[in-house]
């Protein structure tokens, strides 16, 4: 055998090991939340009392997640929350339906914005201008003995 296609198969050996050894494990990452999450399972967590939420006011509030073996890093979400009513309370993902950017609340024009890409929704979370094709996640909420919470798994997953 040469030298030069004893070189050449090294060469591939070790380009294959490398390739090996970094797309398995983060092949395994991305796809572990997809793996963990179940259809179905609700996750309700408290985010305040009636009281802490004026009608007719919209709150920035952030919600710490509960613990995941893959995502240490990424347990505090931020949502927006308000009372439109007495007896509801309505709480939006922080993400844009387009490509998942923050939104902003502006109080002037009661609207959100999208700094990304120009969209805009308004206080009901419609969609009033930019590319964003749905409405704003809502998340599934319910008010127990005056404390609003929110079922985490009701929006997807990046969210």
């Amino acid at each position: 055998m040469e030298r030069r296609s004893v070189l050449k198969w090294a060469v591939r050996g070790i380009g294959l090991a490398t390739a090996a050894m970094v797309g398995f494990p983060t092949l395994i990452a991305g796809f572990a939340p997809v793996w963990q999450r179940r259809p179905g399972k609700e996750s309700w967590q408290a985010i305040g009392t009636v009281d802490d939420f004026p009608l007719g006011e919209m709150r920035k509030i952030v919600v710490t997640l509960p613990e995941e073996p893959w995502g240490a890093a990424l347990r505090e979400k931020a949502v927006y929350a308000w009372r439109p009513s007495e007896q509801e309370a309505i709480v939006y993902s922080r993400s844009c339906t387009d490509l998942g950017c923050p939104l902003t609340f502006d109080p002037g024009s009661q609207c959100f914005f999208c700094p990304c890409h120009g969209g805009i929704f308004d206080k009901n979370g419609e969609r009033l201008a930019g590319p964003p094709r749905r409405p704003m996640y809502r998340f599934a909420t319910r008010i127990v003995n005056g404390e609003i919470r929110i079922d985490l798994h009701s929006v997807p997953l990046m969210a």
